[in-house]
């Protein structure tokens, strides 16, 4: 019997046609849940993060096999704010209020900046 195959299928081509694009921005708005981001060898995902309003709320997790966390620095290279590092399937929700502006997000452990462990924080006005 292959309905039961076709029907699933059908449906997960359906989601997967329904899922937004794996390089779209992340973004958040006044009152919206956190902002959700992953941590794995040696990426960012999504790297591009925008939130509307001052109050940034980031649910971070692990998703590789060594530690990495999330670190935020201003123009000023200044760090506003950051996870502990975490091991694998570790997770950490951090929050901070944030002038608009544009932020970078990284790896803080040494050398994961430079292997790809980047990204930007947009910050928009209310």
């Amino acid at each position: 019997m292959r309905l039961p195959h076709l029907l699933a299928l059908g449906l997960i081509l359906t989601l997967a046609a329904c899922a937004a694009p794996d390089d779209a921005p992340s973004s958040g708005e006044a009152g919206s849940d956190a902002l959700t981001v992953t941590v794995s060898d040696f990426m960012i995902d999504p790297s591009d993060l925008e939130v509307t309003g001052t109050t940034v709320t980031i649910d971070v997790v692990n998703d590789g096999p060594t530690p990495h966390n999330l670190s935020v620095r201003d123009a000023d290279g200044e760090i506003v704010m950051a996870t502990a590092d975490l091991s694998t399937g570790g997770t950490e929700t951090i929050t901070a209020d944030l002038e608009p502006g544009e932020y970078t997000t990284f790896c803080s452990l040494a050398g994961h900046e430079s292997l790809g462990m980047s990204g930007t924080l947009t910050v928009a006005a209310p």
